[in-house]
């Protein structure tokens, strides 16, 4: 993961809150997994468990949250008074999962961080039960070409295109990792934001790209989004967020 991450741990949830699209996202996924208790749900890149711990509320099985970065989970486990998840250090090519032991794998919002998405996949194939289900969210190429943090960082939608290939390509590395049956459901998901929530998430870089940016224009781009806000507090922002939700069974 991005270096970054270790540097907005302790205010990661304050900048991307769960939001009711995330829940609704949670409880179909539960619900098709169907998992019982004493199954085993794993969530590779769990950062600081802002899915992880609603996950363990909403289901008998054992959690586990794997990341690659310490203070992420540090934050993680701060969190989880009734230690009802385990978390592990962890990374995605070398899960610490025995053979075909998990139920349900879950990847959200990691498929731009991987340089090999196929071991990965394949690595996530391995922990899963015969019948076990992977879940992957991210972001299409049309969220990518349309985001709404476009119009102020030109750079964005540049750095992000090879990062969030199509449905179809990760269907078909899927597919090489050793799933056979893959599914495929795309989800727009438009919502209005207050151009101070806006502000206080860029200053804070909310999303790995913004820590890619060259400098000058990630000064130049937050400058005009603090003008804006300087002007009318009462500006609303229209974010709109194409997801592709994918599992794929062993």
């Amino acid at each position: 993961m991005s270096p970054s991450f270790a540097e907005i741990a302790p205010r990661y949830d304050a900048l991307r809150p769960l939001s009711s699209g995330d829940r609704a996202r949670l409880e179909t996924m539960l619900r098709d997994a169907a998992l019982q208790e004493g199954d085993l749900l794993v969530e590779v890149g769990c950062g600081t468990g802002r899915l992880t711990l609603p996950l363990a509320a909403m289901t008998p099985a054992r959690v586990m949250g794997l990341d690659t970065e310490a203070r992420m989970l540090d934050v993680a486990r701060g969190k989880d008074a009734d230690r009802r998840v385990e978390w592990a250090r962890g990374s995605a090519y070398r899960l610490p999962v025995a053979d075909d032991d998990a139920a349900l794998v879950v990847m959200v919002m990691v498929v731009h961080l991987l340089r090999q998405r196929v071991r990965a996949f394949t690595e996530g194939r391995r922990i899963l039960r015969p019948g076990g289900q992977l879940s992957l969210w991210t972001f299409t190429p049309r969220h990518v070409e349309d985001f709404y943090l476009n119009p102020y960082f030109p750079s964005i939608a540049a750095i992000d295109r090879p990062r969030f290939p199509s449905a179809a390509v990760l269907s078909a590395e899927l597919r090489r990792g050793g799933f056979d049956e893959v599914r495929v459901e795309l989800r727009d998901e438009p919502r209005q934001i207050n151009i101070a929530d806006v502000v206080d998430r860029v200053r804070g870089r909310y999303i790995s790209t913004l820590a890619m940016l060259p400098p000058l224009e990630y000064r130049l781009g937050l400058q005009q989004l603090e003008e804006m806000l300087a002007q009318d507090r009462s500006i609303m922002l229209t974010q709109r967020s194409e997801w592709a939700i994918i599992t794929a069974r062993k």
